[in-house]
């Protein structure tokens, strides 16, 4: 019986000339719950199960003849071969197009999803659903993705697919979008991404990111980063924004009234400053609510080397203002330059030529440094003495601990003093009375072997060579001079540029023994003596020298 139906359905689908698997075109002539009854060509129609599909009678369709019967005898059609086909063809314009289609979640797999495109199952790998780790999407998710891969090496295609391209292009448009609607100065929201030593990273909708430089945090000096919590979400300004690059700088200062711009004060002016931080450069210093910055050598007229013992933290000072630049937030001063200078000020109660009191503080080899209360004093050795010959001021200072001194003025950071201004010039002096050639007793104040110093006044001395001392041979000066000995000599020489007098006693003895020469032969011609006579005087003369 069994091999007597396969007979007769073989003999039957002959009958048909239709051949199994053979695609047909055929008319719906009728429609009965879910199965459609189409006209072949053959004797009777061909049952189509519908399944999903939407059909109506008299719609010409085609169809794959399955060479099949139902219960009923009637032989059986599909579609789904053809539909794969159409579906797959679709897919694959798509995927050479580079469009996106539509997806659904059948099952989650350890690395990836098997979806549904419209009927054809394909894969999503972890890495292209673009979700965290943590993350799941559910069964039934519908979404779009992009086709990566068609393989149709195998029966059953290959296909792979991603969301996160798709999510991506999304997110470009969006981000394209909100920074269309950006610009410079517009107030925004950002969320905190990310908290640096430089500063914060911020993003608009977790889309635009952009970064909000210290500097930029605050008026205020010395506010950290730090001090915000990622994923808090701050007002800020959009201080830059370059849309090629998608570079943005935001600011939050700019949010805060600007205390540059408020500051009441000018250049010049006066201000009161409270010491913030002492370092090796000088003072950084509060003034309101700004910071500003006094140099080392603006912190004393006189000692600005002492700066760090003179002044403490939090201390407040009177200093000026010396630079004011609000654009670019610097702000310097001057303690000195907000109060007179001392040595000015003294010199308004002592003018100079007065006669002031000091006290000797230290004695150096051409200088001695005076304590004149406030101030200091200085003295130089070419202001203590006329004598041009003296280096060393400790020869005029010896033993002495207070002064009366003159005010010559200001030297550098000192009072200038003097003490030679209490005499007359010595040179002018003897210039005055004294020419080369005169005589002049003077006072033998030191022997060395070339010769003798002597004073000629106070502060002005002369200098007899060895061999003008005496007009007999002598080896040293000492042989015929002493010290504080009084001696008349000649003036045979004077360099003014030098202030050097050269003496001589040899030229006084020779003058004098001519003068007595002269004087014996007066003495001869009165008496009318003759030769004789003069040649014995002048033999006893000569016997006597």
């Amino acid at each position: 019986m069994e091999n007597f139906e396969q007979e007769l359905e073989k003999y039957l689908t002959l009958q048909t000339n239709i051949k199994k698997g053979s695609t047909v075109t055929g008319k719906i002539v009728k429609i009965s719950g879910d199965t459609a009854f189409v006209d072949i060509g053959m004797k009777s129609e061909a049952a189509l199960p519908l399944g999903d599909e939407q059909l109506t009678e008299g719609q010409e369709i085609k169809a794959v003849f399955t060479g099949k019967r139902n219960k009923e005898g009637y032989f059986l059609l599909t579609r789904k071969p053809l539909l794969f086909r159409e579906k797959l063809e679709s897919l694959k314009q798509a995927y050479q197009n580079n469009q996106k289609v539509k997806a659904t979640i059948e099952k989650p797999l350890e690395k990836g999803y098997i979806v549904d495109l419209q009927g054809i199952k394909a894969f999503m790998p972890l890495s292209e659903s673009k979700i965290k780790k943590e993350e799941k999407l559910p069964e039934g998710f519908s979404t779009e993705v992009y086709i990566l891969n068609i393989d149709e090496k195998r029966k059953t295609p290959n296909i792979v697919v991603s969301r996160k391209k798709v999510l991506q292009e999304e997110k470009e448009k969006e981000k394209e979008k909100i920074l269309s609607l950006l610009e410079e100065g517009k107030t925004v929201k950002a969320k905190i991404k990310k908290i640096t030593e430089k500063g914060l990273v911020l993003s608009i909708d977790d889309l635009i990111t952009g970064f909000l430089p210290v500097s930029l945090l605050s008026w205020k000096k010395g506010v950290s980063p730090f001090s915000f919590t990622e994923g808090e979400e701050i007002e800020v300004i959009i201080k830059q924004l370059d849309k090629d690059s998608n570079k943005i700088i935001f600011s939050k200062r700019d949010l805060e009234p600007n205390p540059w711009q408020q500051f009441p004060h000018e250049k010049e002016d006066t201000v009161t400053a409270s010491i913030k931080e002492i370092n090796d450069y000088g003072l950084v210093v509060k003034v309101g609510e700004l910071e500003g910055f006094i140099h080392k050598s603006e912190t004393d007229h006189l000692h600005p080397e002492k700066y760090k013992e003179n002044f403490k933290i939090g201390q407040k000072i009177d200093a000026k203002i010396i630079e004011l630049d609000r654009e670019n937030r610097r702000l310097k001063l001057s303690i000195k330059k907000a109060k007179p200078h001392p040595l000015e000020e003294f010199l308004k109660e002592h003018q100079e030529g007065s006669v002031i009191d000091a006290k000797i503080k230290e004695i150096k080899n051409k200088v001695a440094i005076l304590d004149l209360g406030k101030v200091e004093g200085v003295l130089y050795v070419e202001d203590a003495t006329w004598n041009p010959k003296i280096k060393n001021i400790s020869q005029i200072l010896k033993g002495k601990t207070n002064l009366k001194v003159k005010v010559l003025g200001i030297d550098r950071n000192k009072i200038k003093v003097g003490l030679k201004q209490f005499k007359e010039d010595p040179w002018k002096e003897f210039t005055q009375k004294y020419k080369k050639g005169d005589n002049i007793t003077v006072t033998v104040k030191k022997l060395i072997n070339r010769g003798a110093f002597v004073d000629i006044f106070e502060d002005l001395e002369g200098f007899i060579p060895l061999n003008e001392i005496s007009k007999e041979k002598i080896k040293i000066p000492s042989d015929v001079l002493s010290l504080k000995q009084e001696v008349t000599a000649k003036i045979i020489s004077i360099d003014p540029k030098t202030k050097t007098i050269v003496l001589s006693i040899k030229a006084v003895e020779k003058e004098k023994e001519k003068q007595e020469l002269k004087e014996v032969i007066e003495k001869v011609k009165s008496k009318g003596d003759g030769l004789a006579t003069l040649g014995e005087i002048l033999k006893q003369k000569l016997n006597k020298g």
